[in-house]
């Protein structure tokens, strides 16, 4: 069913409020559900759900996040009682076998639960759905839920929900408690504000809020000044140094990658609010940020005016969202998932022009609109033959100059052992510590001192690091030079290594 507030303090009339009313009295027990990578929206109306059911029913009410309550969220009312499914699954499907009735807030699907999905799934009580995100034809035709209260127009879960019980049980069902986790969610689901907020319905629910005994200001101050040292550091290095802008497209791309986060000390919740700091670019009308998590992308888009992030996260991989903002994951490697926006945006035909161009000046121009694909293909397969050999030339060259007697593995990458250490052979799979530097062929350092522990066998997209480490031992000291295509290739690293950079590792094998 659809609820239709639009421009009004009022609640559509086309469902049944006592029925609702009816149902929520008859529960003795409910299950309270948000989305996996929970967000101020997600932790908001969970536990405003959770206040207002506790003060108009009897029932047993049971919170679960799949990965628990972010720790910058933990200050909102209620949020020490959540469960998580990752570090509590057996008291999870214990309350979701035991329940009545489950409510899930803040997600089209039950994909949306990560770990709970399966469980939820099988459960054969009844599910009712509050959401406020853009639901496919596909969706609405195979609901998992018994009930839905789904409004796209409406800015954000929490207001959904706060429409939901003024319409059920008045303009007084709102408790302090209640009060501040709605509000808390209206103001980060709109950025405070700044967008989804075209609807005066919004402004009319967070006045009302404000006036249920909360301090609007302390919510925002507690929203806002959420950092640790780690996190700013983090976001100075992610805008200095991972940041890429089109200015003619008004387009900005960040990618983040694990090893990154791991070096600055930072997690997955500590870059919420990250896409959000890009959009503050004047000239940018689009963000997005891409983020390596296991064997998955996730992506962050934003937009003010031009684009329809909605429709591009729903294109590139399925995803969603709002106009303006919206999430999507990729199950494709992050090299190969930041290819396929940039494709999808136009944006790899400078790198194709780009590739032609640097290979080398007699290779024949190619003019990119009257070619038919094969023309292209041809010629982009000429020109990556051309730098290969020319970057085979430049290796020699560069090791000769300095005396380096190295060895050359099949895949082109050099390896010289400059200290032999007592330990192990290096076999695939296993998981070693190592410290490196890099260098450029021009002597410029490109990072130094870098720690990380590493899966031999799984190093992407630096193959040529982990075809290397294979011909090691633990407690070795080896110096490495990796021909581009076994490093970064022509997308470079989105920061400091740039299209077909040669790079040169100095690297140690930790014992252990």
């Amino acid at each position: 069913m659809m609820i239709d507030c639009k421009y009004t303090a009022e609640i559509g009339t086309d469902w049944d409020a006592p029925a609702l009313r009816a149902l929520l009295a008859r529960v003795r027990n409910a299950v309270l559900v948000a989305h996996m990578n929970a967000d101020g929206d997600a932790v908001g109306s969970l536990t405003g759900l959770y206040s207002l059911l506790g003060r108009h029913t009897s029932a047993r009410l049971t919170m679960l996040l799949p990965d628990g309550c972010p720790e910058d969220y933990r200050w909102i009312p209620h949020t020490d009682l959540i469960l998580s499914g990752k570090d509590q699954p057996t008291e999870c499907q214990q309350a979701i076998d035991g329940t009545d009735l489950i409510i899930c807030v803040d997600l089209a699907d039950l994909d949306r639960t990560g770990r709970l999905a399966d469980s939820l799934r099988a459960a054969t009580c009844q599910k009712f759905l509050i959401d406020h995100h853009e639901h496919s034809q596909l969706k609405i035709q195979h609901s998992e839920f018994h009930l839905e209260v789904v409004d796209p127009n409406i800015s954000s879960a929490c207001e959904l929900v706060y429409w939901l019980f003024r319409d059920l049980y008045g303009a007084d069902a709102f408790s302090p408690d209640a009060a501040t986790s709605l509000y808390t969610g209206i103001n980060t689901d709109t950025g405070g504000f700044s967008y989804s907020n075209r609807d005066a319905s919004l402004y009319l629910a967070a006045a009302h809020l404000s006036q249920c005994g909360i301090d609007p200001m302390d919510i925002n101050r507690r929203i806002k000044n959420t950092f640790t040292p780690e996190r700013l550091r983090f976001f100075g290095h992610a805008m200095s140094q991972l940041l890429e802008l089109y200015p003619e497209k008004s387009l900005a791309l960040m990618t983040i990658r694990e090893e990154e986060m791991r070096r600055f000390g930072v997690a997955s919740p500590d870059l919420t609010g990250l896409v959000n700091e890009v959009m503050k670019l004047k000239e940018t009308d689009c963000a997005i940020l891409l983020r390596e998590e296991g064997d998955k992308v996730r992506l962050s888009l934003r937009s003010k005016t031009q684009y329809d992030v909605n429709q591009m996260a729903h294109d590139l991989f399925d995803g969603g969202g709002h106009q303006r903002a919206a999430g999507a994951t990729s199950r494709l490697p992050l090299a190969d998932t930041v290819a396929k926006v940039k494709r999808h945006l136009g944006l790899l035909a400078t790198l194709c022009c780009l590739l032609l161009a640097t290979a080398c000046r007699e290779v024949p121009a190619v003019d990119l609109q009257p070619a038919k694909d094969n023309t292209l293909k041809e010629s982009l397969i000429d020109a990556n033959r051309h730098i290969a050999h020319s970057e085979e030339t430049q290796i020699d060259a560069y090791a000769s100059r300095r005396g380096w007697k190295m060895s050359r593995l099949p895949s082109g990458t050099r390896v010289m052992v400059t200290h032999r250490g007592q330990g192990t052979p290096v076999e695939y799979e296993d998981t070693v510590a190592i410290t490196y530097s890099v260098e450029a062929l021009n002597g410029a350092t490109v990072y130094s001192n870098v720690c990380d522990t590493v899966v031999v066998g799984r190093l992407q997209p630096t193959r040529g690091v982990d075809a290397a480490l294979r011909t090691l031992r633990r407690g070795d000291r080896a110096r490495l030079i990796l021909p581009s295509e076994q490093a970064y290739g022509v997308l470079g690293d989105g920061h400091r290594i740039t299209t077909r950079m040669v790079l040169i590792y100095d690297i140690i094998i930790n014992q252990q």
